[in-house]
C-alpha cells in the first residue's frame, strides 16, 4: 500500500536549460559518455578524462548544470552543485572529471541507479511501434513507489523510456542553494492505489 507521503511526492525530468546557460560538447563522439546512461556499475577506475568544448553561440552565463550536447541524460554539475546535492544523491552517483572551458570545476555525474518503477498498466504510454515493446513516450506516469524508495535521482530502464528523473526534494535542494541551469518539468502523475 502506498502511504500518503509517497502519494503526494512530485517528480520531474532532469533537463538542463540549454537556452539560457552555456553548454558543452566533446571533441570526439565518445560512446563512453552515452554508455554512462546505460551502465549502473562504477567506471571511475578506468575513466579517461575527456575534453569538453564550448560553442560559439553559447549563452554568456554558465550555470551549475551545463547541458551536454547529444548526451542530455548524462548530468554535468559544478562542484558547487555537487557539494549541495551529494548528501542526497551521492550514494547513487559517481563523479567523473572532465576538462572543460568554464571557470571552476565541473564533472560528469554517472547515475548508478536504474529503477524499473514505471507501472505500465496505470501509465499512459506510447510504444515505439507495434512490434517494439519499448516505450517511446510517457504522457502520464504511474510509479511503483516501493521500488523508488527514498531515491531522489534515478533512471528508468530503456524499455520504459530511459528518462532521468528527480524528485521534489532534489528540486528543493537546488532552489535552496540557488543553483542555476535546470528546468523542472513536473511529471503528470496518474492516480495510484
Amino acid at each position: 500500500m502506498i502511504n500518503e507521503q509517497n502519494r503526494s511526492r512530485k517528480f520531474y525530468t532532469y533537463e538542463p536549460d540549454a537556452n539560457a546557460f552555456a553548454g558543452v560538447g566533446f571533441m570526439d563522439d565518445s560512446s563512453e559518455i552515452l554508455d554512462l546512461h546505460w551502465k549502473d556499475s562504477l567506471v571511475g577506475g578506468s575513466w579517461q578524462v575527456l575534453e569538453c568544448v564550448g560553442f560559439e553561440d553559447n549563452p554568456q552565463e554558465v550555470g551549475d548544470f551545463p547541458s551536454v550536447s547529444n548526451y542530455n541524460r548524462v548530468p554535468m554539475m559544478s562542484s558547487r552543485a555537487w557539494d549541495a546535492l551529494r548528501p542526497i544523491i551521492g550514494n547513487v552517483c559517481e563523479l567523473l572529471p572532465v576538462k572543460h572551458p568554464f571557470h571552476g570545476d565541473y564533472f560528469l555525474v554517472h547515475v548508478l541507479k536504474t529503477v524499473d518503477a514505471l507501472d505500465e498498466q496505470a501509465s499512459e504510454i506510447e510504444r515505439r511501434s507495434p512490434n517494439d515493446a519499448r516505450i517511446r513516450q510517457v504522457s502520464r506516469y504511474a510509479f511503483k513507489y516501493d521500488m523508488i524508495g527514498e531515491c531522489h535521482l534515478f533512471k528508468l530502464p530503456n524499455k520504459s523510456g530511459s528518462e532521468l528523473i528527480v524528485d521534489g526534494f532534489f528540486k528543493q535542494t537546488v532552489e535552496q542553494h540557488n543553483l542555476k541551469g535546470l528546468i523542472f518539468k513536473e511529471l503528470d502523475l496518474a492516480q495510484s492505489i
